[in-house]
């Protein structure tokens, strides 16, 4: 076990001293090894953490310490991880004087199967990605310096790039006979589209960090270069290539250099450098690399805390505009959602302005609801220590927020979240991430930004027994509290409850979970793709429902008009509209709360197959009542049957979820067999292009999900192991009558 080493661990920190940071790879990267290394340079950990005995701090749930076991290198002996990052933690250390906040992210995205290889990458972990990429200041990327950027960094840069995160790249694994930095420095350039620029370049068996002027070698320690030797030499053209590629982007810095200086890297105070390579790296116009092998040598590692530190931006600098907009007042996103046994719900929250304080309440702005007292909590991978308080730039863990979700907004007030809002209107530009919310309830303030992507995959799922079939509801209620990807369904044809998820890792997480937290071995049938069913037309019905069992002399009644509307958005449907006449009296909150839920049950179970209704708004535009005291239960079922009822009339048809895809083949493959295979699976071409380094051709497509079935394996013998298949949802299509019997004919049969 890992022996925490006692320190200042909640120790203020101004915050220009404050770094909120995540690490990001391709699975197997080495991403939780240099997470590892980070802690026990930084004196967090008494003992480096290795993935393959389990002892990794932020590899915190056990499937992952089971996950990650050591597999055989081949030929060339090389030894690699094949651990599985599933949840994020959050870990704090302390380097040179600051604070790193450190979220973890997940390193694996599946697709399918793993079986048919790790090439074939997705978005499917996309939803846990975002929700810490979303709260990071700056990300280190780690690269296997045998295989360049992986379609999987690529994506997660992607997401990275819409919050305009600086970075620092690490070229990983130099050890291994195929390692190439060069090339990975290149295919970061060409793949990312970032300018790179090698702050610490490799030399014989070892690193040279240019900045410090030191050398390490993969067995020993860092050694100053003394003048006059190889290595002297070896740092002044490192350095003199550093100047240069700064200059490019810098024209006061290429003048110094260049005319002051006559383009003697010598001549350069590193101080300078460090202060413009800061500027650029905060404005995205560069990110800075460094490289070595984190599983060989621990001390390589050092050089991307030092980047983390000198380069990154604090909070304040990146987050001035909220500042704005909140002032002093306490603002926060909750970016991530567990359950303990003995806290209960633990909300994760990244404080962006204000002081969230012990024993308070809090004001969700999402959901317009107060909610505390509150517990607070620093964190520490899945340890938690009590604090009297958490100051803006930082992460805090609370218990105490029952009815919050992941992505909800929360602040000190209601007051102060109508505040926000007319300071937010008042300002003559938008703000990126913020944005106003009106309703009766009030006026506030959210953050946006964390998106949950669509299920595209289903199964059935039971409890062990009926006996526990209470347990089982809480637990998977608990999970979807946690995870927002995850949804869950009742089926009323088959009478069993479907868990809608992202992919195979992803339900085998969650049936994990369930027999872990809480002892439930829940039985699970087969994945199976997501079909939706649309509404194409607008129509009105009416219903009446009246309670049979009333033994009053009038028993009490609802009727509803509902009007359904097809959407251009393909989502699933949220809560309903009201168009009702001028005269007809305001519908209460409860009453509206339980036809929504009328509807929803409804539109659960479409009448061609059974499959969720998405795309559709539903609006009342009548509502009448026996009398003022209605048993909610008689709207919802009303709502039901109204909604049941007009669909079955209505024209319906069955679309399927459709991927995106790209597959990089190098120039001297033959294309072709790809085309073909692709054509037989269903796919629909967008363009075929080299890219501008010309070694690679890019093969873009869509196809049906159900069409992707060891895609990744076929590519792969196709291209003789050189291609590379990256897989994205991209939206939803109408399924071919021939494919739509067919799918309907497997329904009959059951699950």
């Amino acid at each position: 076990m890992i022996r925490l080493i006692s320190r200042r661990f909640y120790s203020s920190h101004p915050q220009s001293k404050l770094r909120n940071i995540g690490v990001i790879a391709h699975v197997d990267a080495g991403k939780t090894t240099v997470t590892e290394r980070f802690l026990y340079l930084a004196g967090a950990i008494q003992n480096p953490g290795h993935v393959d005995k389990g002892t990794t701090v932020t590899d915190f749930l056990d499937i992952e310490r089971e996950r990650g076991s050591w597999k055989g290198g081949g030929a060339s002996n090389q030894r690699s991880f094949s651990g599985i990052t599933v949840q994020s933690a959050a870990v704090n250390l302390d380097w040179n004087g600051h604070r790193i906040n450190l979220i973890d992210t997940p390193g694996h995205v599946d697709f399918r199967g793993l079986s048919s290889g790790a090439h074939l990458h997705h978005h499917f972990f996309k939803v846990e990605v975002e929700r810490c990429v979303r709260v990071l200041d700056g990300i280190v990327v780690v690269i296997d310096g045998s295989a360049g950027v992986q379609p999987q960094t690529l994506t997660v840069w992607d997401q990275s790039s819409k919050f305009k995160l600086p970075a620092h790249f690490f070229i990983n694994k130099l050890d291994k006979k195929e390692a190439n930095f060069e090339r990975s420095v290149d295919s970061i350039e060409q793949k990312l589209g970032v300018k790179a620029v090698k702050t610490v370049v490799p030399l014989d068996d070892g690193v040279l960090d240019v900045l410090k002027g030191r050398h390490l070698k993969m067995d020993g320690e860092w050694s100053h270069v003394a003048t006059g030797t190889r290595e002297y030499d070896a740092l002044l053209e490192a350095k003199s290539d550093l100047c240069y590629s700064i200059s490019d982007h810098s024209q006061n810095f290429m003048t110094m250099f260049l005319d002051e200086n006559e383009g003697d890297p010598e001549k350069m105070s590193v101080e300078k450098i460090k202060e413009v390579l800061r500027e650029l790296t905060i404005s995205s116009k560069i990110a800075t690399v460094s490289c070595g092998s984190a599983i060989r040598n621990l001390h390589c590692v050092q050089p991307i805390l030092n980047s983390v530190v000198d380069f990154f931006p604090s909070p304040d600098l990146r987050n001035h505009e909220f500042q704005q907009v909140f002032h002093d007042d306490l603002s926060g996103l909750v970016f991530k959602i567990t359950h303990d046994k003995r806290r209960g719900q633990l909300s994760y929250i990244r404080i962006y302005t204000g002081r969230l304080q012990n024993n308070s309440n809090v004001f969700n702005t999402s959901q317009m609801t107060s909610e505390g007292p509150l517990k607070v909590f620093t964190p520490y991978a899945d340890e938690l220590k009590s604090v009297d308080h958490v100051d803006q730039g930082n992460i805090a863990v609370v218990s105490g927020l029952e009815n919050t979700v992941t992505g909800d907004t929360v602040m000190g007030s209601a007051a102060s979240a109508d505040r926000a809002f007319e300071t937010l209107k008042s300002l003559d530009h938008s703000v990126d991430l913020l944005q106003t919310k009106t309703s009766h309830e009030g006026r506030s303030v959210v953050f946006s930004g964390i998106e949950s992507p669509d299920a595209v995959f289903f199964c059935c799922i039971e409890p062990p027994s009926n006996r526990q079939q209470q347990q089982f509801n809480r637990a998977l209620e608990e999970l979807t509290q946690e995870d927002p990807s995850m949804k869950i369904r009742f089926d009323r044809d088959t009478g069993q409850t479907i868990v809608e998820t992202q992919g195979e890792l992803h339900l085998e997480a969650i049936k994990d979970r369930l027999k872990r937290n809480y002892k439930l071995d829940v039985f699970i049938g087969k994945l199976q793709v997501a079909y939706r069913e649309m509404l194409t037309e607008e129509l009105t019905h009416e219903a009446r429902v009246e309670d049979g069992l009333s033994e009053k002399k009038r028993p009490e009644f609802v009727q509803l008009t509902l009007r359904l509307e097809p959407t251009k958005t393909h989502v699933p449907f949220k809560k309903i509209e009201l168009d009702l006449p001028q005269t007809a009296k305001p519908t209460r909150l409860d009453w509206q709360k339980a036809i929504n839920e009328g509807c929803s049950n409804a539109l659960q179970n479409g009448p061609l197959a059974s499959y969720p209704v998405h795309a559709v708004r539903v609006v009342i535009t009548e509502c009448i009542v026996s009398g003022g005291k209605i048993n909610p239960a008689l709207l919802s079922a009303c709502a039901q049957k109204c909604v049941t009822e007009a669909l079955a009339k209505g024209e319906m048809v069955l679309t399927e979820p459709v991927m995106s895809i790209q597959i990089d083949v190098r120039s001297d493959e033959p294309t072709q067999p790809i085309l073909n295979e692709l054509t037989r699976r269903r796919a629909q071409f967008e363009h075929s292009d080299a890219h501008s380094s010309t070694e690679y051709r890019r093969i873009s497509a869509t196809l049906p999900l159900s069409e992707t079935e060891n895609l990744s394996k076929t590519v792969r013998t196709l291209t003789s192991g050189f291609g590379d298949i990256s897989v994205q949802f991209s939206g939803y299509q109408h399924v071919p009558d021939h494919e739509k019997n067919s799918i309907l004919q497997r329904r009959m049969g059951g699950f």
